[in-house]
């Protein structure tokens, strides 16, 4: 006879395998997080057991009425499908681990909140299908987007003109010595503005799977539309710096140098590590002097949301202005009233809404108006949200 113990394993093991095989692509890390959930906080009923795979395996909700099929035959209906034994130990197939490296709490759906991030890291490439017709041809329009609407600064060195503001002395006594003393024609020297530079720091968890590859491709326009002037990370569980990889012209073949470079796509996440790593990297810290940063993230933080929120005040003293777009905000419902990014408003200049290519033209074309504006903005638009001291 089959201890209940064993049974139980099998059936949830089953009901993975059906999930796989209706379509739903559950990742490894989000079984993990499921089956974490179940051992650590055991569901009273049916119901309850429902929340926490719904919100731990499911990454869009598009995918919500295959789910509950697949779900009321395992759990609701009559006689439920024959069991899928998990594969032995000696196998080459892995089940997810159910208590993984440390005893995570269980996650539960809260108002406003979101759903919860992973933090198990990943290592493999993620193959990004080509881009459609009408997505290249967002793509251009994306590259005058950022063209027209991206700031600049004055240049540091001077450059001939026929007129301005500072002489250019060494010209006019050199001609004047030609013509016999007499100064006979004034130049003049300016400092000719060139692009600011762009640091993008691109969020390729788990948590924002269904958005990754419009994302990508956004900084890849981003990229071309200032070389040398632009610099990309993606961030997971781990920091990647991706401007060689996506330097290539072609979107599809960036996207595939990328996928080699970046080996914690639709990992965990861990934004503060992240940003820490950036900033103590001197190197990469140049890379944000005075430069428009701007952070592509839903901002669903694991753990202590204290280093996410000194990472941030500190980009926001070094780069000219910090923008953050987040998927999450394109819901015309959206508050951030999660712990990350409550804790991190007043150091924001603007949070925005990005969740694909169309969506990222509207922020781009709002750059102009939101770098007129005062700094730090974000937190007087909520300024319920704010921590106490930052709210006095």
């Amino acid at each position: 006879m089959v201890e209940p113990s064993r049974l139980a394993e099998q059936h949830l093991y089953g009901f993975l395998t059906a999930l796989r095989a209706a379509g739903i692509g559950a990742v490894p890390p989000k079984q993990a997080d499921f089956l974490r959930a179940v051992a650590g906080s055991p569901p009273r009923d049916v119901t309850a057991l429902y929340w926490r795979a719904r919100v731990t395996l499911l990454t869009g909700i598009g995918d919500v009425p295959a789910f509950d099929g697949v779900f009321d035959a395992w759990f609701r209906s009559g006689p439920t499908p024959g069991a899928v034994a998990p594969p032995a130990e000696d196998s080459d197939v892995a089940a997810p681990n159910p208590r993984g490296d440390a005893d995570l709490p269980p996650q539960d759906t809260a108002a406003g909140s979101g759903v919860e991030a992973s933090d198990l890291p990943t290592s493999g490439r993620r193959a990004f299908g080509a881009a459609t017709p009408g997505e290249r041809d967002q793509l251009r329009t994306l590259d005058a987007a950022w063209r027209a609407c991206r700031p600049s600064t004055p240049s540091r060195r001077h450059r001939p003109a026929r007129s301005g503001r500072r002489l250019d002395m060494r010209h006019i006594w050199r001609q004047a010595r030609r013509n016999g003393g007499e100064i006979a024609e004034l130049r003049w020297l300016v400092r000719p503005y060139r692009a600011r530079r762009l640091l993008l720091l691109v969020d390729v968890s788990g948590s924002v799977k269904q958005h990754t590859p419009q994302l990508l491709r956004l900084a890849h326009a981003a990229l071309h539309s200032a070389p040398g002037r632009t610099e990309v990370f993606t961030f997971g569980t781990r920091l990647t710096r991706v401007t060689a990889a996506l330097s290539t012209p072609d979107p599809d073949r960036a996207l595939r140098a990328l996928s080699d470079e970046a080996l914690d796509i639709d990992g965990g996440t861990a934004i503060g590590a992240a940003l820490g790593q950036f900033l103590d990297n001197p190197r990469f810290l140049a890379l944000a002097r005075g430069a428009l940063v701007i952070i592509v993230s839903d901002g669903l933080e694991r753990g202590d949301c204290t280093p996410m929120a000194r990472g941030t005040a500190r980009l926001s003293r070094l780069g000219y202005r910090l923008v953050w777009w987040s998927p999450l905000a394109c819901s015309p419902t959206y508050r951030p009233a999660t712990r990350g990014m409550s804790a991190q408003l007043g150091n924001l200049d603007h949070l925005g809404g990005v969740r694909d290519l169309r969506s990222g033209q509207d922020e781009i074309r709002r750059l102009p108006a939101v770098l007129a504006g005062p700094r730090r903005a974000v937190g007087r638009r909520w300024p319920d949200l704010l921590p106490r001291r930052e709210a006095r």
